[in-house]
């Protein structure tokens, strides 16, 4: 180890070995185990790229990336490289100057007043999709919150400017894309393959199909000289403070794509792990039937979802215990230092979100679901990051809780789920996602 740097306790030998490959499948178990043996943060050198690795799982350390010193770090080759070049150069994907000036220009469009204006298509959206919940119904509630949070993306993107069968084309194709992104990711030595049998070609040419695809939409619209008040008219309509220019076309496509990505992907996700837990813990359904009954009318109101309540609290829980962004890549920009730690510049910082969550150093019982533990008043101080912080803080935070708990309040109101499964497995990814939630759902109100 270069001595002009003090890195964190180091992995090397046989727990070095397991965990490069190990982890290629199992990166949860791995990391956390790698925590457990060496602390909140440990250091890795991978052998194949020869690159220096920082995980953490320490609050402080998570707040310094993030918050202090974000200036000194960009979101690493992962997103910005790899798959930016399926995505474009999207908020996701980029960085620096560009990336700050395409934020400004999107951020009022996720405000709390914008997104409650987008409740009434979501409203309408849910409430089609339980209808097939009439009777008492067997279903894999994952498959069936993939396919709801899709067409609410596909609705508040688009509003009837997409049909069922368009949105079930672009939801194939992104699938698609992900899948083979992640073997890219996992896999650096196996990209070379993926190119030989021409995997990776043809995943760009699906990119551009899905890209075709929204393209089209945008010119439906343009055509139409329609105002609909949905995301795709705030894009169209908003203009750069500097040029007083809208986005060209090129980037208004891949910022359609990625809030797709992003916009689905993670709120499924999530509403995944929090009906799951609803299901094991029969309390908290007990007390989310009492508020939906005691707000009355009220309750599906954009007010009323987005204060303080214990839906808002549940949902906080399930992604405390399940955070679909299980991890944050950060890349140092220069040479840093924090604490006693030193590293140069090209470090990977990764930031441990799993982790963090049940470090029993913050949190007491970790491991269990006590949605009650937000009502305390010191909450916003939590050692809780599901969206990420600082100024790269995820612009859909207020439009996915709104949503969730518009989901949750819907479905609870008329029925309850009864849950196959005592353990729920999960696989990390891009994101952390179950394999699957099956079980029974049955109406409350026959």
């Amino acid at each position: 180890m270069n001595s002009e740097f003090n890195y964190p306790p180091e992995i090397t030998g046989k727990r070095k070995v397991y965990s490069l490959f190990k982890g290629l499948n199992h990166p949860l178990e791995v990391i956390s185990g790698n925590h457990q043996s060496l602390g909140d943060n440990y250091y890795i050198k991978a052998s194949f790229t020869d690159k220096n690795f920082i995980f953490s799982q320490d609050k402080e350390f998570v707040e310094y990336i993030l918050k202090q010193n974000h200036k000194n770090y960009q979101k690493s080759e992962i997103q910005s490289v790899t798959l930016s070049k399926y995505l474009g150069k999207g908020l996701l994907t980029n960085n620096g100057k560009d990336w700050l000036r395409q934020r400004r220009l999107i951020q009022p469009g996720f405000s709390k007043v914008k997104i409650a204006n987008l409740v009434s298509i979501m409203e309408e959206e849910i409430d089609t999709s339980l209808e097939v919940f009439k009777t008492e119904h067997d279903v894999d509630l994952y498959d069936f919150f993939h396919s709801l949070a899709f067409n609410i993306v596909a609705k508040t993107l688009f509003s009837s400017d997409v049909d069922e069968n368009t949105v079930g084309e672009l939801s194939k194709i992104i699938t698609e894309i992900q899948e083979v992104f992640t073997k890219e990711v996992r896999l650096p030595f196996y990209t070379s393959i993926l190119n030989i049998f021409g995997v990776i070609d043809k995943n760009i040419e699906k990119s551009k199909a899905a890209k075709a695809i929204i393209q089209s939409i945008l010119d439906k619209r343009r055509a139409s000289e329609e105002e609909k008040n949905d995301l795709l008219d705030m894009l169209i309509q908003t203009r750069y403070e500097d040029t007083q220019l809208p986005m060209s076309d090129e980037q208004l496509v891949d910022e359609m794509l990625i809030l797709f990505i992003a916009g689905h992907e993670t709120t499924a996700n999530a509403l995944s792990f929090i009906f799951f837990e609803i299901s094991q813990n029969p309390k908290a359904e007990e007390k989310i039937k009492k508020e939906i009954e005691n707000e009355g009318e009220m309750v599906f109101t954009p007010e009323n979802l987005m204060k303080k309540s214990f839906t808002v609290n549940v949902i906080k829980e399930g992604m405390r215990l399940h955070s679909p962004a299980w991890a944050i890549d950060r890349e140092a920009l220069e040479d840093d230092h924090f604490k006693e730690y030193s590293w140069p510049k090209g470090t990977l910082i990764i930031l441990y979100i799993s982790g963090l969550h049940r470090n029993p150093k913050y949190w007491e019982h970790p491991d269990s679901f006590i949605p009650e533990r937000f009502e305390d008043e010191n909450a916003k101080n939590f050692a809780y990051y599901p969206f990420g912080a600082g100024p790269r803080l995820c612009i859909g935070e207020h439009f996915a809780i709104m949503e969730m708990a518009l989901i949750v309040r819907k479905f609870y109101q008329k029925f309850t789920f009864i849950s196959n499964q005592k353990e729920l497995k999960k696989k990390a990814l891009v994101t952390l996602r179950p394999i699957s939630l099956k079980g029974k759902i049955i109406s409350i109100l026959t």
